[in-house]
């Protein structure tokens, strides 16, 4: 008999456990932020689906990017699945990263024949990653790359 009185203890400390714990996932909750947080998020979630549709038609183009690095002097070469200059392009190249303060764009001017250059700015150098973007009728090509800029 003795082992019954003990059961409304633990009754209580189960309840006193659940309400403190409630109460520091409330603190929690109210003091804290998620480091995962986006300012613009529902911009960014109203352009998700535009997105993927660019994407998925730049897939069903076979654009291809081939950078090439020369200096401070970057080349990118676009073609289509059947190895033709993709031209009249809108190119744009997003310096990333700890070479830069911030994200910084750059126009890539189109020279022809499916070839655009980009001058990267005094400054920049060493590793440098970089976010290259082609938008042309309704489709879209991104590339992340990292760069070794001298």
């Amino acid at each position: 008999m003795p082992r019954l009185r003990h059961i409304p203890w633990i009754i209580v400390l189960i309840g006193v456990g659940f309400t403190a714990f409630t109460a520091w996932s409330f603190y929690r909750a109210a003091i804290g932020t998620s480091n995962v947080t986006d300012a613009d998020y529902y911009s960014h979630g109203l352009r998700y689906n535009q997105t993927l549709l660019e994407r998925q038609a730049a897939a069903s183009l076979g654009w291809q990017a081939e950078p090439q690095l020369s200096g401070k002097h970057l080349s990118i070469r676009l073609r289509d699945r059947d190895q033709q200059a993709v031209t009249g392009a809108r190119g744009t190249l997003t310096l990333l990263g700890p070479g830069t303060t911030g994200t910084r764009e750059l126009g890539l001017l189109e020279t022809g024949n499916g070839i655009y250059l980009a001058e990267f700015p005094a400054g920049v150098k060493g590793e440098q990653p970089i976010e290259i973007t082609f938008q042309r009728d309704g489709a879209r090509l991104n590339r992340r790359l990292l760069l070794a800029i001298d």
